[in-house]
């Protein structure tokens, strides 16, 4: 069993709000869930530090939402952006993990 086990997950006009099954409340923007997105071309983008890499305008983080979310087994989510990208798996512990880093 996961460690951390939602009870409900919210879409909400900019962001995901998450109840957590031991009482804690979490609400993760949809820019911070973007960037942070685990698939594995993103990670590899954020590991390269390429000085000429494009960096998304302003207006594409305020055009930016969740198309759909799907639920993948007991232990993550699958988001669908409205820019096409829908390979990131978001375990439910990274989401906590993003959490409590976004509360320090």
């Amino acid at each position: 069993m996961q460690e951390f086990q939602p009870t409900e997950i919210k879409r909400l006009p900019h962001s995901l709000a998450i109840q957590w099954k031991d009482g804690h409340r979490s609400e993760h923007t949809y820019r911070l869930l973007r960037e942070s997105c685990p698939c594995a071309r993103c990670d590899a983008a954020r590991q390269e530090n390429d000085p000429f890499r494009m960096l998304p305008s302003e207006e594409y983080w305020e055009k930016l939402h969740l198309v759909d979310i799907k639920r993948v087994g007991r232990y993550a989510v699958q988001l669908m952006w409205n820019d096409g990208h829908k390979t990131g798996i978001y375990t439910f512990t990274f989401l906590r993990e993003l959490s409590d880093s976004a509360a320090t």
